[in-house]
């Protein structure tokens, strides 16, 4: 039976899963959940507080430190940078040492300085002051959540507190942090023998020099560290077909001009040290955002004083040329960039110039230009560093290759395969998956979070009854749960065929899309009487708040006021 389940990360994927599975407590066929938190607060993204940790090291700082920039093709590499867990000879993972330890019976071992430290498990988190949401407040609330529900200036978005306010109330109301621990990492993952996980966790507490390693068995995983682990880093992290010099000069310009170099993941200490000093003096100033998304806009929102008190230029680099397009809620902004005389919309970069005294790029279209910031607004990677790759080659699991790239390298677009649902290895039931699909929503997260424990719970009700013998794998059990291999192929193909092979797979827009193709079929698998409750005007809020966020854009550009 299902007894022991581990759930990586206190995001609200894994929130979500925690408290589904404490509804099942009390119950013959419940199952025990140890949630794990590297860091020392749950909430995942939005657990970082605009003005706090400022000085925490960037990814571009962390990057400058590598030995060869093409190691960072690899998210193993840095999150494995200095472990000692790491074979110096073949690089291999080697768990001898950590034989016989526990939680109660941990190795203790020197407290190892490493590039993740600033990458993967960063206390910056991209969040910033005077934040707003991309999505209805009614959209981004938990189950039975109440808080922040009056209407404000920017209904229905809502506000980096209320969303805060949100979280505090759902951790609290179900005592939730009491089932993590907290500052213990998940360092490696991998199935020993037919049945069981085994765990090598690592616990840092701050106040100590040293860290605490163990291991630790597990019937059933819920990986849910998120989608915001690995920032995305272009010609660091893959190689564009129509960038192949830049990225054999992106990272002599990161060393020589360290501080140039900005993921929006660094976003608010940006805005903090960096912006406030631009408006000092008469120089002439020009930023490059790399990317068009929703979080250039928010740049852009941001940035416009610039140009409002000084000679600023800012450019977007991006390989989509501009096209509205009637089936993205966003086509106003393609819009805008298509007649705005406030920008320049330039193609790829193509080399970073570290041979003159200024830092200079090159675009593929032959321009080049002396700039002062280079704003990478690439999002992140899906990316499960600490999973055995025999285990996600057993599974098939995978993160695509961008065709775009030359070395077939993933990107922000990427997405994960072998997954039914979005939620269940096909080749491993008891290995799943929540918040690969969040969908802007966190009734996504629900939607998985029901799914891995109605799956749990039914597969122990039926082992207590039917007493399966066809051990190791139980497939008389699961057959009864969850579709056949085959029909789970096809539903993986039939999403392929409607979404193409890239992080559409796992969106749905609009809702009626989320509600036909991905909630129905979970609902099968839900625990008896459970439901996921999307809000009846879901429409009208969707509607409004696409207009409001184009409002709020507008208005900043047009006017410099920020409602």
């Amino acid at each position: 039976m299902i007894k022991k389940v581990a759930v990586i990360g206190g995001g609200p994927a894994g929130l979500c899963a925690v408290h589904q599975a404490l509804k099942t407590q009390s119950e013959d066929y419940g199952f025990e959940c140890v949630g794990f938190e590297g860091k020392s607060e749950l909430g995942g993204v939005w657990s970082d507080s605009p003005g706090e940790h400022l000085e925490s090291a960037t990814v571009a700082a962390q990057l400058a430190k590598l030995p060869d920039p093409t190691l960072a093709r690899d998210p193993r590499t840095i999150f494995y940078d200095n472990s000692p867990l790491i074979n110096p000879v073949d690089g291999s993972i080697q768990l001898k040492t950590l034989s016989g330890t526990g939680i109660k019976k941990p190795l203790r071992i020197s407290r190892r300085q490493s590039l993740r430290d600033g990458v993967c498990f960063a206390k910056k988190t991209g969040i910033y002051s005077d934040f707003v949401s991309n999505t209805p407040k009614a959209m981004m609330n938990f189950e039975n959540s109440s808080a922040g529900s009056s209407k404000s200036e920017i209904y229905p978005l809502v506000d980096l507190p209320s969303i805060k306010e949100t979280f505090s109330e759902f951790i609290n109301k179900n005592q939730l942090q009491s089932h993590y621990r907290m500052n213990t990492s998940v360092e490696y993952l991998d199935k020993f023998g037919p049945t069981k996980y085994v765990i090598a966790a690592k616990k840092s507490d701050p106040t100590t020099d040293y860290d605490e390693w163990y291991l630790e068995s597990f019937d059933a995983v819920i990986i849910a560290n998120g989608h915001f682990l690995i920032p995305y880093v272009p010609f660091y992290m893959s190689q564009p077909k129509d960038g192949e010099l830049a990225s054999q000069t992106i990272h002599d310009f990161n060393k020589k001009f360290p501080g140039v170099f900005v993921h929006l993941r660094d976003i608010d200490s940006w805005y903090h040290n960096v912006l406030p000093q631009l408006h000092i003096g008469s120089q002439h100033r020009r930023l490059v955002i790399v990317g068009k998304s929703f979080s250039c806009m928010d740049v852009l929102k941001r940035i416009k004083c610039l140009q409002d008190n000084g000679p600023y230029e800012i450019i977007i680099s991006t390989n989509q040329t501009p096209e509205p397009d009637e089936r993205n809620p966003f086509k106003w902004f393609d819009e805008w960039l298509l007649h705005t005389n406030r920008v320049i919309v330039k193609p790829l970069i193509q080399e970073f110039d570290s041979s003159t005294k200024d830092p200079r790029i090159k675009f593929v279209d032959g321009s080049q230009y002396k700039v002062d910031y280079v704003l990478f607004a690439t999002g992140y990677l899906y990316s499960f560093p600490f999973v055995s790759p025999h285990l996600l080659e057993g599974c098939k699991i995978y993160t695509t290759a961008d065709p775009r790239n030359n070395d077939q390298r993933p990107s922000n677009i990427s997405r994960v395969t072998g997954l039914y649902l979005h939620t269940f290895s096909i080749a491993e039931p008891t290995l799943t998956f929540s918040g690969i699909s969040s969908n802007a929503n966190f009734q996504s997260f629900e939607i998985s979070a029901k799914s891995i424990v109605g799956a749990f719970t039914k597969f122990n009700k039926l082992f207590q009854k039917q007493k399966p013998v066809d051990f190791p794998y139980f497939d008389s059990v699961w057959s009864q749960i969850l579709p056949s291999i085959k029909e789970q192929l096809m539903w993986s193909q039939n999403r392929f065929l409607q979404a193409g092979n890239s992080g559409a797979f796992h969106y749905y827009y609009p809702l009626p899309l989320l509600l036909e193709n991905w909630l129905e079929p979970s609902k099968r698998i839900f625990p008896d009487g459970e439901e996921v409750e999307f809000p009846s005007n879901w429409r009208e809020l969707g509607q409004d708040g696409f207009k409001r966020l184009q409002n709020l854009f507008q208005n900043v550009m047009e006017s410099g006021s920020p409602y």
